[in-house]
């Protein structure tokens, strides 16, 4: 009588265990099933790349002619509006060209530099009491208001991109902040091809790789948002 009980326990356990196997079996396959079907649907319907970067007009504040930096009234990351004073420099050239370049003529035989633009100090090159030949820049500031992304496009993927598409664009920098876009741009040269280092070996054999193309992505309102030339930033263009 034992016996049998024993026997009934372990073919009941058995089956129960044969079960539980089968519905992990169908849920994993399920799984697998289901995420195939995703992974189709996104390659289908979008092209995406992680090869993609912030831009914006990086814009050079330069002495008109050799001067001497009296004082620097910015720092690398200050915000300037347009017409406001980012350093004096000694030695100005009081004519008109002055002030169409930024330039103003203050007393005592000194001029203050000026933003030409509402932005961001990228970087200054300068500071106080140094010596500046013509030309020389003081300060890079870069437009905030004229941000977009450069994306780069293997050719393999080209021919399905097109201007207008809607974009999704993800600001590595803000935490993955989502943002909306739109293809302005497709260059007509592959990156490589402004490149420094031959794409051509000495033999002039040429390495088959997969190229990338750069595309112009706009950026449709960041809000107060601080977008950062040279970021990283993750790209997914609508194409169906």
């Amino acid at each position: 009588m034992a016996n049998k009980l024993m026997d009934s326990m372990k073919s009941n356990l058995s089956s129960t265990r044969g079960r539980i196997v089968f519905i992990v079996i169908i849920v994993i396959l399920l799984g697998g099933i289901a995420l195939g079907a995703y992974l189709w649907h996104e390659s289908a319907t979008y092209v995406s790349t992680d090869n993609a970067r912030l831009a914006a007009p990086l814009i050079p504040v330069s002495a008109l002619s050799g001067c001497q930096v009296i004082e620097m009234n910015v720092d690398t990351g200050s915000y300037v509006e347009r017409g406001q004073k980012i350093a004096t420099v000694g030695q100005p050239r009081p004519d008109n060209i002055m002030d169409r370049q930024g330039f103003k003529e203050t007393p005592l035989g000194r001029a203050s530099v000026e933003s030409p633009v509402n932005g961001y100090v990228a970087a200054v090159w300068t500071y106080a009491g140094a010596l500046l030949g013509p030309g020389s820049p003081l300060v890079t500031v870069y437009d905030n208001s004229d941000t977009w992304v450069n994306a780069n496009i293997s050719e393999t993927e080209l021919h399905r991109i097109q201007p207008g598409q809607d974009v999704e664009i993800s600001v590595d920098s803000l935490g993955g902040l989502k943002l909306k876009g739109k293809v302005i741009g497709i260059s007509a040269a592959t990156a490589a091809t402004f490149s420094l280092l031959p794409q051509n070996t000495t033999t002039g054999n040429f390495i088959k790789v997969v190229q990338v193309v750069p595309v112009k992505i706009s950026i449709e309102d960041p809000g107060d948002q601080v977008l950062v030339p040279g970021t990283s930033v993750e790209v997914k263009i609508k194409v169906q």
